[in-house]
């Protein structure tokens, strides 16, 4: 897989002072970026699941089984986010949809035997990109995903429209 190289030290440098506006563009980059390095890193461990299903795997990993509202709920996304990433598992057999006999509203969701095997594969290298963005940290002086967090709860409580 080949990656485009990004001269981050001229991205948006004719914008002069108003590149900072461009910061949504350069996160959604990143976010790009790491997710295509962490699917090649599925793959070559020999998982199924698709990068931008490995929460609700191992959601259902560590929960069992569990409905679209619990799991979005839990890792706060929308319904129709977790939605979107349930139906190309049940696709690769990877996990099962029923109705909850309770509320027949709900859907449930568990993994099938080879869902939980993939899964395992999931969490095994989870833990591999967990170490080496712990790596990059340590390169950049500063925990990355601390300072995500930081600045999306300061706009939450204060939005770019009333700094």
């Amino acid at each position: 897989m080949t990656y485009t190289m990004v001269d981050h030290d001229r991205a948006f440098s004719y914008l002069s002072e108003i590149r900072p506006a461009f910061l949504g563009h350069l996160a959604s980059r990143l976010d790009t970026l790491i997710g295509r390095q962490t699917k090649a890193m599925l793959i070559h461990a020999g998982a199924q699941t698709p990068g931008r299903s490995v929460s609700v795997m191992l959601f259902l990993l560590k929960h069992g089984e569990a409905s679209i509202a619990d799991m979005a709920r839990r890792d706060g996304q929308s319904h129709q986010l977790v939605a979107s990433r349930i139906g190309p598992l049940e696709k690769l057999g990877l996990l099962a949809v029923s109705v909850d006999p309770d509320d027949e509203r709900r859907k449930l969701c568990r993994l099938t035997s080879d869902g939980r095997a993939d899964a395992k594969i999931v969490e095994r290298v989870s833990r591999e990109v967990a170490r080496t963005l712990s790596t990059l940290n340590q390169e950049l002086g500063f925990d990355l995903m601390d300072a995500i967090e930081l600045a999306e709860k300061s706009l939450s409580r204060i939005p770019l429209y009333e700094r």
